[in-house]
């Protein structure tokens, strides 16, 4: 790709939440002191709250890096969970023994001792808990019940919610004041400034450099950046990706420093411009989605092509010469007969859109109608025939009837007596069912209740899938295809 022609080491704007790359913004910097109030025995409990995309996961991943030893870390991403089952992963994290059959009593006990015996070493125990905006009030009970874990003059054990800005709202509840109350300390990490975000792109383009290069740190104009931080509105994630597109623009075209035009092409590309035709779009000197599809293609003729083009000449070649009809979304539209064009018009007619990387063992699995992007030929339809699948799909799903998005234990859905009739679970007329809250509700075939939570979680690992227990697109494609 670009790595050579700018001499980077790595790929400086990926989306992964690598803690060499993060910015010492002054709200970084802050954020990563309020963390550090965990290495106390005051910080019983803290919040660091942001914007999706601001950083917070990165942030997070450094001041793991940094602990000090005799520090042990639990980290729970997935916040899904029931009381009992935040307890077996915090036991499971700490490497704290506890038997299959252990009640919540019995956890808290085990975990009590085991804190005990890290409090006697000196040793400090930590929980961060990710994605903490989704946590029902029930567990976030249990996590008030956690920080009463103590001794007369210290915290056992300290907690670490990190969520989105809305966590900021849940914690304002009247049910929940108890847990608010007892946050020692809060932080939330505001976006980048303008003159943040220019320092930010330098700050990256420098930790990706094979050498440093003080004096040519900067690709990016000033006019560029400003296009990149009103486009991204100063989110680091969305930052990455726009910068990312735009070094491929400027390499593409041959040039040195990415401009206004070329941010401003990569702002089209990467958060589309509904303001102006397809036509004006595809007639850009440079096209990004043509680059990245031609990229891997890139690479198989390299060989044949040296002494001939050089990688550039390759790459603009390329460009201008591809088929702009190659939509993977009129493709399949096309090949079932629907009329549109466009992933937008697909709900009102019954079908959605599910973009995917899985593999191509599973795609064929799902006997849905597909198409990926092959190597040599851009995209396709899936059939017998593919086997250059560079890791792109998209699947055009018909929807189950009574399907609008995700189903969590606990909620009512039209699709959950389609996936309990599927699973062939039952329940008892004269069983009572207590949901996520506390409180008795009514059950019916649309309530997705604790017994129906554990078929599909079982569901989900007998098909190697994330046993989430959420029920999803992909579950539902693989429960689809078993009944066929």
């Amino acid at each position: 790709m670009y790595l050579e022609y700018f001499g980077f080491q790595r790929l400086p704007f990926t989306i992964a939440p690598d803690p060499e790359f993060l910015f010492p913004s002054q709200g970084h910097q802050e954020a990563l002191a309020h963390l550090s109030y965990a290495h106390t025995g005051h910080g019983g409990l803290i919040c660091l709250t942001g914007e999706v995309g601001a950083g917070k996961t990165t942030l997070c991943r450094a001041f793991m890096q940094q602990l000090p030893e005799h520090t042990h870390l639990a980290y729970i991403f997935n916040p899904q969970l029931s009381p009992l089952e935040l307890l077996q992963s915090l036991c499971d994290e700490l490497a704290v023994e506890y038997t299959e059959d252990a009640t919540l009593k019995s956890l808290y006990a085990v975990l009590n001792e085991a804190l005990l015996r890290c409090y006697a070493k000196r040793h400090r125990v930590i929980c961060v808990i990710d994605e903490a905006q989704c946590m029902p009030a029930s567990l976030l009970e249990q996590v008030r019940l956690l920080t009463n874990l103590e001794t007369d003059k210290e915290k056992l054990l300290t907690l670490i919610l990190v969520g989105q800005p809305e966590l900021r709202d849940i914690l304002q509840r009247y049910d929940l004041r108890q847990l608010n109350q007892r946050i020692t300390a809060r932080y939330h990490l505001n976006l980048l400034s303008l003159a943040e975000c220019r320092s930010y792109l330098d700050h990256r383009v420098q930790c990706a450099r094979r050498t440093l290069e003080p004096e040519s740190v900067s690709l990016f104009d000033a006019a560029a950046v400003k296009v990149i931080w009103q486009a991204s509105r100063g989110v680091p994630r969305l930052i990455n990706s726009l910068a990312d597109r735009s070094l491929l623009g400027a390499y593409a075209s041959s040039k040195a420093l990415v401009t206004r035009s070329i941010a401003n092409q990569a702002v089209r590309e990467v958060l589309g411009d509904p303001q102006k035709s397809a036509s004006v779009t595809q007639s850009s000197p440079f096209r990004f989605k043509t680059v990245i599809g031609t990229l891997l293609l890139l690479l198989s003729l390299v060989g044949l092509a040296a002494g001939v083009y050089s990688q550039r000449d390759t790459i603009n070649k390329m460009i201008t010469g591809l088929n702009p009809t190659n939509d993977p979304i009129k493709m399949l539209a096309q090949s079932q007969g629907v009329n549109a064009e466009t992933c937008i018009a697909m709900p009102d007619l019954g079908y959605e859109c599910l973009w995917a990387d899985w593999s191509l063992l599973e795609l064929r699995s799902l006997q849905q109608p597909t198409a990926v992007r092959s190597l040599n030929r851009g995209w396709v339809l899936l059939d017998a025939s593919v086997t250059d699948y560079t890791g792109e799909a998209v699947i055009l799903w018909r929807r189950l009837d009574g399907y609008s998005g995700l189903v969590r234990p606990g909620q009512r859905a039209g699709v959950v007596s389609w996936v309990r009739q599927r699973l062939g679970v039952t329940w008892n007329q004269d069983w009572q069912s207590i949901g996520p809250g506390g409180k008795a509700v009514i059950m019916d075939d649309d309530y997705y209740d604790p017994i129906m939570a554990e078929a599909v979680g079982k569901f989900q690992q007998g098909e190697e899938l994330k046993p989430d227990r959420i029920i999803g697109p992909r579950t539902l494609l693989h429960m689809q295809r078993g009944a066929q």
